[in-house]
C-alpha cells in the first residue's frame, strides 16, 4: 500500500471514528442481551431439574423453550441489524475515501449506471437486462473515470457479474479488444499477450501494438501480479472500458479494521490503475 493511500486512509478513519463506535456499541448490546437470555434459559432448566413439583417442571421447561425460541429470533434479527450498520459504515467509508482522492470523486449508493455505456463497450453485444449497484465517479489527472457493480443477464443465464468501469480519452483510438477468451469478432487478428492470460484482437495487430506498447503491457502485467484481479478491457474511440471479475468492491460489509483497509485499498487501487493507464495511452 502506497504513501498516498496511507494518508487518505488516515483522514478517512478520523472522519469515521464515530460510525465505527456505533457499530461496536450495537454489537456489544446485542451480545449482552443474548447472554442475559441464555442465562435465564439455564436458570429455568436448573429449576425444572431440581424441583419435585410436576407442574413447576412443566412451567420452567416451557419457559426455557419459549426463551430459546425468542433468543433464536432475537439473534437472527440482531445479526441482520449488525450487517445493515456495517453496510452503512462501508458506504460512509467509500464516500469519505472518494472525496480525498486527487481531484475528487463521489460515491452514490443509489445511483444506477446507464446501460448505454455497457452496450458501447461491446463486451456483450446482446443481453436482456443490466442491474447496477452504486456508482463511483470523478476526475483524476483530468481523466473522467466511472465504475459500478453490475449484473448482466441474457434470456436464460447470467452473462457477467462484477465491476464495470470506463474512462475517457482525449484522443480517438481504433478499436482494440483485450479478452480472456476468443473475441466476439473472429475476423480480427489475434495476439496472445505474454504473462497476462489475455488475447489482443484488432483489425491490425501491428497498429494495435503501437498503441499498447511494451511499456503499457508491462504496467498492466505489474498490476495483475500485485492484485491478482481478473479483468478484460477494450479501447474504442475516446473511451476505454473494463470489466473486473470481482463482485465485492461496492457491496461487501466491513467487519474489522483490517478488512476496512483492504476493502478501501482495492477501490483506490483500481481507480489509480485506470488513471495511470489512460495517462500512458495519451503520451
Amino acid at each position: 500500500m502506497n504513501e498516498e493511500f496511507e494518508k487518505i486512509y488516515e483522514w478517512t478513519n478520523e472522519k469515521l471514528a464515530r460510525e465505527q463506535e456505533i457499530v461496536k456499541e450495537y454489537k456489544k448490546d446485542i451480545r449482552q442481551s443474548e447472554g442475559l437470555i441464555i442465562g435465564i434459559i439455564i436458570v429455568c432448566l436448573i429449576i425444572s431439574f431440581i424441583t419435585d413439583v410436576t407442574m413447576a417442571k412443566y412451567i420452567f421447561v416451557t419457559a426455557a423453550t419459549m426463551m430459546f425460541i425468542f433468543c433464536t429470533f432475537y439473534s437472527f434479527k440482531g445479526e441482520r441489524k449488525i450487517i445493515e450498520k456495517q453496510n452503512k459504515y462501508s458506504e460512509c467509508a467509500l464516500s469519505e475515501l472518494a472525496v480525498h482522492i486527487k481531484d475528487g470523486f463521489i460515491y452514490e449508493k443509489n445511483e444506477e449506471l446507464s446501460g448505454s455505456y455497457y452496450r458501447k463497450s461491446g463486451f456483450n453485444r446482446i443481453y436482456k437486462s443490466l442491474e447496477s449497484y452504486g456508482v463511483i465517479s470523478g476526475t483524476k489527472n483530468n481523466n473522467q473515470i466511472t465504475l459500478s457493480n453490475i449484473t448482466v443477464k441474457g434470456d436464460n443465464k447470467e452473462l457477467f457479474k462484477g465491476i464495470f468501469a470506463y474512462g475517457t480519452l482525449k484522443k480517438s483510438i481504433k478499436e482494440i479488444d483485450v479478452m480472456r477468451t476468443n473475441s466476439k469478432n473472429n475476423k480480427k487478428e489475434k495476439y496472445p499477450i505474454p504473462n497476462q492470460d489475455l488475447f489482443m484482437y484488432a483489425e491490425s495487430i501491428g497498429e494495435a501494438r503501437k498503441v499498447l506498447t511494451d511499456e503499457i503491457l508491462e504496467y498492466i502485467t505489474k498490476f495483475k501480479k500485485e492484485t491478482n484481479y481478473k479483468f478484460e478491457y477494450m479501447i474504442n474511440k475516446n473511451n476505454i472500458f473494463f470489466r473486473f471479475f470481482d463482485n465485492n468492491i461496492l457491496t461487501k460489509p466491513i467487519v474489522n479494521d483490517k478488512a476496512t483497509k483492504e476493502y478501501l485499498y482495492k477501490y483506490y487501487r483500481i481507480v489509480e490503475f485506470i488513471s495511470g493507464l489512460i495517462d500512458l495511452l495519451e503520451k
